[in-house]
């Protein structure tokens, strides 16, 4: 005989997802051999995400955190403030070399 404390507990299958101070319920569907969500078009929007984007994720006690992941490309253009293909040789700088000072560790270079 099992004890009623060790039969595995099937997992729920709807779960709540933080939409600025409230939550909303999203459904999880079979998809092949895994599961999938729909990201409601509300926080696409937020997070700015669309097809072909690529999410990463992290166990975070009992949640499950996904962050938009931010390529080489977006972050110049963030930080340049224009379109990467506009990004010249000249907003880049010369690519002189920097002086750190002296070596402290066992750098070899």
């Amino acid at each position: 005989m099992v004890a009623a404390n060790s039969i595995a507990k099937p997992p729920e299958m709807i779960y709540n997802v933080y939409q600025g101070g409230g939550s909303m319920n999203v459904a999880i569907s079979k998809w092949g051999n895994s599961l999938g969500i729909r990201i409601p078009a509300t926080i696409v929007e937020a997070m700015n995400i669309q097809a072909g984007d690529t999410l990463s994720y992290e166990m975070k006690d009992d949640s499950f955190v996904l962050r938009k992941k931010t390529s080489t490309r977006q972050l110049f253009e963030s930080f340049y403030g224009k379109s990467f293909d506009d990004i010249t040789s000249e907003d880049i700088g010369k690519g002189d070399e920097l002086d750190w000072g002296e070596d402290v560790g066992g750098e070899i270079f």
